[in-house]
């Protein structure tokens, strides 16, 4: 267990702005179109494709048949639920950006004070032991950060989790790009 006195961003996201964020289950048309274009693919290689002619081209438009199945097979299985920024209906999408260490103070003070257009001038880096986590709605209309550290063997919440909406979680999402 951490010694943080901050919850994890993922534990309290539903909690953190009650009314504007909600899970959903996410639909099953893609997956099923994905699953029946599948069969379609498979039954006209099988059925269609002179073998006799062309022995190449009917195991190709079979393999891809058996490719497009197993990807609505596995869409099905995966990722059924998702949160949702309630207002615009559009859904939060998961981000964790790599800062340099030497970063930390100016990171928390940008949090601390809501400067979030100055995100952009912090150093990334592909080895960090400092993370800043957000979850930013695809229409960039809404953003929740938090700062993480890896404590071995954990990432540990440093900061409580902040709420962006507006031009705030713009500038949010274009730091995260």
């Amino acid at each position: 267990m951490s010694d943080s006195k901050f919850e994890y961003i993922d534990d309290v996201l539903l909690n953190v702005d009650k009314d504007k964020i909600e899970k959903k289950k996410k639909s099953p048309i893609k997956p099923l179109a994905l699953l029946i274009l599948g069969a379609a693919i498979l039954w006209y290689g099988a059925n269609y494709i002179n073998t006799a002619q062309s022995d190449t081209l009917s195991s190709v438009v079979i393999m891809i048949g058996l490719g497009v199945a197993a990807w609505g097979i596995v869409a099905f299985l995966v990722k059924k639920e998702c949160y949702v920024y309630k207002p615009t209906g559009k859904v939060l999408k998961k981000h964790k950006v790599y800062v340099a260490a030497n970063q930390s103070s100016r990171l928390y003070d940008i949090l601390e004070q809501n400067r979030y257009d100055d995100l952009q001038s912090l150093t990334r880096s592909g080895q960090s032991n400092l993370s800043l986590e957000a979850y930013c709605s695809e229409d960039e209309q809404y953003a929740l950060l938090q700062v993480m550290e890896f404590i071995p063997y954990n990432d540990v919440p440093m900061t409580p989790v902040k709420v962006c909406e507006g031009t705030q979680a713009k500038q949010v999402a274009y730091f995260l790009k």
